[in-house]
């Protein structure tokens, strides 16, 4: 399977910022239809605007991922302009940083509501669409932390779980229907959704290292809205589920030493995202995480300045042989 992006109509839910707008600038780039949603209708005009000005093709339909009746409008929208809905990226997303004990539940409910429900309402509006033309792609937008929930970070490890799992079921529902179902597991990627974070640590949450830019996301997009391929990791995601799956007291281990890497020194952010958009970031691609030194650096498409895949995957391999070798002794 492979459909020339140049052909799609594509929708993308969080397309005001990060690596919503990074997908939408690039697909659109390659010649597909976007539609674009999120809460902002000033920013997504700006995409709009700036898609158009290089000869491409965009809408913009504001709305809250939700709501059913904002999503359903943003379908129908597509349809009507552009006649059909070929791929629908399920993006929108927000963060939330604290200890659990001090996160109210409230907050649970809202991260779990916009990352979670938001995508099942987005996933549900994509299908009635696609399975009476029996053919589509609905790309899932999770993150490594789906597979190794991360210290301060419970609810959105939680809601990218659930993601997963949803995922996992929807897609054998959808056997022999002609849609396909694909998963995105990013990790660390320089965009605005930590200066638009919840920080309720005293300090202003930021990406741990290596920070991959966001065109290394949107280009794991583009594939899976081609091949309807399952899933997709890039960067250090393959190789930490991998550890995780080797060694789950080891992951634990190493993600309680880092997790101090997740939050900065300076104060929390006043404004944030979580109920409302944050009007003191201003949408963007990135949000300038790439610094020189360790904790600054951006790795694009390769490993080849931190070769932390070729570290993780070592360990995990190591503790994979140790593990054997262990029950090996007790046989003899």
């Amino acid at each position: 399977m492979d459909r020339p992006i140049r052909d799609q109509v594509v929708v993308i839910t969080g397309a005001s910022s990060g690596i919503g707008r990074c997908t939408a600038l690039h697909l659109a780039g390659l010649g597909a239809s976007v539609v674009l949603t999120a809460r902002r209708a000033d920013a997504l005009e700006q995409v709009v605007r700036e898609i158009r000005a290089g000869g491409g093709r965009a809408i913009a339909v504001p709305g809250e991922v939700t709501r059913a009746d904002d999503l359903r409008a943003v379908a129908d929208a597509a349809v009507q302009r552009f006649g059909r809905i070929d791929t629908w990226v399920n993006n929108a997303g927000v963060y939330l940083q604290g200890r659990v004990q001090d996160i109210s539940l409230d907050e649970y409910r809202r991260v779990l509501d916009v990352n979670f429900v938001g995508l099942v309402n987005g996933t549900q509006r994509a299908l009635e669409v696609m399975l009476p033309r029996g053919e589509g792609v609905i790309v899932q937008v999770s993150s490594v932390a789906a597979k190794r929930g991360v210290p301060f970070t419970s609810p959105y490890s939680a809601s990218k779980a659930a993601v997963a799992a949803f995922a996992s079921a929807l897609r054998a529902e959808l056997l022999g229907s002609g849609v396909r179902l694909s998963v995105l597991y990013p990790p660390s990627v320089d965009t605005p959704i930590y200066d638009s974070a919840r920080g309720k640590l005293g300090v202003a949450p930021k990406p741990a290292a290596p920070i991959y830019d966001p065109l290394s996301a949107a280009r794991a997009i583009e594939h899976l809205a081609r091949t309807g391929e399952r899933e997709r990791y890039f960067g250090w995601a393959g190789p930490l589920a991998a550890l995780d799956a080797a060694s789950p007291a080891l992951g634990d281990w190493l993600l309680h030493r880092v997790a101090g890497f997740t939050y900065s020194d300076a104060p929390a952010h006043a404004d944030d995202n979580l109920d409302s958009p944050a009007r003191t970031i201003p949408p963007a691609v990135r949000a300038g995480w790439a610094r020189p030194g360790w904790r600054g650096l951006t790795v694009r498409e390769s490993v080849r300045v931190l070769p932390v895949e070729s570290m993780l995957a070592a360990a995990a391999l190591g503790f994979v042989c140790a593990r054997a070798a262990r029950r090996l002794r007790a046989l003899v």
